[in-house]
């Protein structure tokens, strides 16, 4: 099957990095355009209010979606509210807001990482929310996940996309080997290295460059009881916890137990290995489900949670993207009355199923779609999710983290001295 399925180059390296300052001189290039269209505006004789809702570009579905939702509500409120929609690519979403807020032109309504929420808060651009959450509103969420959205006491934002990430594994691969799916890090670590049989496969999948290498590192740092952050924003990554962590990423490895040089490979190409049955393991979120459907049906798999060191609690990565509201919107009223429109479970399952994405609303997460075997583990998973800490400068503590667990798996550094480096670093800001 593996033959069947390999790619020309199935191991290729990327050279792709993200921008951030060209995404910043962008984000700036915008100002103008967004000072000549305005936060939201009404006739001086009391007509139709219009509305910004800006929201990121998840797929090329994202932007049909998205009018479908606001076609039907502007259809409803005809002659009283007009929502008008913008999309943008997730790269340029923090630094367009942050621009628009910064020249007091921000969306009425705006998706945005919920990370970010501690940062645009503290800039007082953020709505609370609970004044207008209505119990019966409230409860329609799934209350974890909801949490996610609460910072010093106030629900700034409401989950619009969420992801819990397990283990996926090949069944076929660990059956051969005589493995059952890896418990613990010693199940992991022997899954990893006994499935090896390079070049056509390796054992767990090991993403070093372009995004979420942090997250991954979570997923070991998480599960062997260590954090990012302390209660008062401090670095934690010079812990036991978090070098022992990736000692033993760092040890899998050398060990033979993943692809060759870690550093050479972005998410986007080991999902494409695993996809393409060139990787034993690899942990992710529940779209990936549907893109093995899509591309490689035939591919044997199942997903379980990320595997603990021997004796801590079961941590499962999870992350939300949130849906928030200007603090400065002058039709607050009718912006909160599109977002209860926006979240009629209807709306939500089509977007949901579309994305990959996990339910917010229990309504969805009820439904038959999500009650099946690929996609209950999920739902089950976020139990015991464990979510991105809030700090202003959260965008810089992950690139500090990332830097540092590049070093570690590139040989630069010892895990202990890139992760102490990387929490001098994280203190000072």
């Amino acid at each position: 099957m593996e033959g069947s399925t390999m790619m020309k180059s199935p191991f290729a390296r990327s050279g792709r990095r993200a921008r951030r300052a060209l995404a910043l001189a962008l984000a700036v290039a915008t100002v103008a355009s967004l000072a000549a269209c305005g936060s939201s505006n009404d006739s001086a004789s009391g007509g139709e209010v219009e509305l910004r809702f800006l929201f990121p570009e998840y797929s090329a579905k994202t932007t049909p979606l998205m009018k479908t939702v606001v076609d039907d509500f502007n259809a409803a409120n005809k002659g009283e509210i007009k929502v008008n929609l913008e999309t943008a690519p997730w790269d340029k979403m923090h630094d367009k807001l942050a621009v628009s807020m910064g020249s007091d032109q921000a969306p009425d309504v705006f998706g945005y990482a919920t990370r970010w929420i501690s940062e645009f808060a503290g800039l007082k651009q953020l709505a609370p929310l609970d004044d207008v959450l209505t119990s019966d509103f409230r409860e329609g969420f799934n209350q974890k996940v909801l949490e996610a959205g609460v910072y010093e006491g106030k629900t700034y934002g409401l989950p619009v996309a969420v992801s819990a990430r397990l283990l996926f594994y090949r069944t076929d691969v660990l059956e051969k080997a005589g493995l059952s799916a890896p418990k613990t890090w010693d199940d992991l670590m022997e899954a990893a290295t006994e499935t090896a049989n390079p070049p056509e496969l390796y054992g767990l999948g090991v993403p070093a460059s372009g995004i979420e290498v942090d997250t991954f590192f979570n997923y070991f740092l998480y599960n062997n009881g260590g954090d990012i952050l302390d209660s008062d924003g401090k670095s934690m990554l010079s812990e036991p916890e978090s070098v022992e962590a990736l000692e033993f990423l760092t040890d899998l490895v050398k060990s033979g137990g993943s692809q060759p040089e870690p550093s050479g490979f972005t998410r986007e190409q080991v999902i494409e290995n695993f996809k393409a049955g060139q990787l034993a393991m690899y942990p992710t979120g529940p779209w990936l489900t549907a893109m093995i459907k899509a591309d490689n049906p035939s591919l044997e798999f199942d997903a379980v949670p990320f595997p603990t060191n021997d004796g801590k609690e079961q941590q499962t990565v999870s992350v939300t993207d949130s849906l928030g509201m200007s603090a400065s919107g002058a039709h607050q009223a009718e912006a909160w009355k599109f977002i209860e429109f926006m979240y009629q479970p209807k709306y939500r399952q089509v977007f949901d199923e579309t994305e990959g994405m996990l339910p917010e609303l229990n309504a969805v997460a009820e439904s038959a779609y999500y009650q099946t075997p690929e996609y209950k583990p999920f739902i089950d998973a976020l139990s015991t999710a464990k979510f991105q800490p809030q700090h202003p400068k959260f965008e810089q503590i992950q690139q500090i983290e990332t830097v540092a667990i590049q070093k570690a798996l590139s040989g630069l550094a010892s895990p202990q001295e890139a992760l102490d480096e990387a929490t001098a670093k994280i203190d000072k800001l």
